[in-house]
């Protein structure tokens, strides 16, 4: 009786080696991924100025304040905001703290508004951190926005 002879084909181990390398290179792009966008939440220094709404037991940040991204006015003189030499009024149920006074006391709570548009916390990815990035806030906690 003749002897059958099985045939491997050559063609399904090439796609086999292939498929092999597309997965490699698809489970490399995803760790690389992964490593650049790993993140780190930074939330102001104590140091950082806020505007606390004395009324309501909240406080913003300065640069929610500046654009006017809250509910509540809490400058006096807005129409003069733009001009440097014009120093800000606050009104009278609003004051200047750090948020090193506000962040520890329980009866004081973020802004809701100016914390649903980041108002505080910045996020920092690794891409981020090799790219330079730079914080928010300078050295004595003044805001950079």
């Amino acid at each position: 009786m003749p002897e059958k002879r099985r045939i491997i084909s050559t063609r399904d181990s090439r796609g086999d080696r292939i498929a092999i390398i597309a997965g490699g290179c698809a489970a490399v792009i995803m760790v690389i991924a992964a490593v650049l966008l790993r993140y780190r939440i930074e939330t102001p220094p104590d140091s950082a100025v806020v505007i606390t709404d004395d009324s309501r037991q909240t406080y913003a940040s300065t640069p929610c304040i500046i654009f006017n991204t809250l509910d509540r006015e809490l400058i006096a003189n807005r129409r003069e905001i733009s001009d440097p030499s014009v120093q800000l009024r606050l009104q009278p149920y609003a004051n200047q703290r750090t948020y090193g006074d506000v962040k520890g006391d329980e009866r004081w709570k973020r802004d809701a508004v100016c914390n649903s548009v980041n108002g505080f916390d910045q996020i920092v990815t690794a891409w981020m951190r090799w790219t330079g990035y730079r914080a928010r806030w300078a050295e004595d906690g003044q805001w950079r926005w």
